[in-house]
């Protein structure tokens, strides 16, 4: 049992590194819309995905919310609220939508309300800080942006599950029915 705890911790650890060090590495880099100011592919949500089927919900809350500290100590006060805000109701929206099962709802799904509700967060932050409800004129273009990065980051993570199904024999039971139709 001590076994399976110090694995399941270092697993943890090395995921919420790898998300920390996607998420600053992203955050310096120019967004890749053009057209779409502060659009961002959300590298980091890849681990976050994949934490989400590996892991219990108390790991992947505590992973998020480690991941988000650390990258707002880098990136700034500001992008740490947004990031929180996003990664909340986008954390929220994941799992809520996982529930439907995978007969309903694949990864990928999962992974595109992630992306959308995570703009919704943002833009409702952005909404509180300036006093304005304008800014949620800029939805549409971030829900666009937002499901096209989700997509991607989904495809991705149902890969990299498939990958990785051994781990999640070793960390968590309940995500099996899930694991069985990557």
């Amino acid at each position: 049992m001590a076994q399976y705890t110090l694995h399941k911790h270092v697993y943890i650890a090395l995921l919420t590194a790898v998300a920390t060090i996607m998420g600053i590495v992203e955050s310096s880099l120019p967004s890749p819309f053009a057209f779409a100011p502060g659009a961002k592919f959300g590298f980091s949500n890849l681990i976050v995905l994949v934490a989400i089927f590996t892991l219990k919900k108390s790991d992947v809350i505590i992973l998020v919310s480690i991941k988000l500290l650390l990258t707002g100590l880098f990136t700034g006060f500001s992008v740490f609220l947004y990031s929180l805000s996003g990664g909340i109701l986008s954390l929220l929206a994941m799992y809520l939508i996982k529930l439907l099962g995978p007969k309903l709802v694949s990864v990928v799904g999962i992974s595109v309300a992630g992306g959308f509700f995570h703009n919704v967060g943002q833009l409702l932050m952005a909404t509180f800080i300036s006093q304005t409800p304008t800014v949620l004129l800029y939805l549409p273009w971030l829900a666009f942006f937002g499901m096209l990065a989700g997509c991607f980051i989904g495809i991705a993570g149902n890969s990299l599950l498939y990958k990785i199904k051994p781990i999640n024999d070793l960390f968590m039971k309940e995500n099996k029915i899930w694991m069985t139709d990557l």
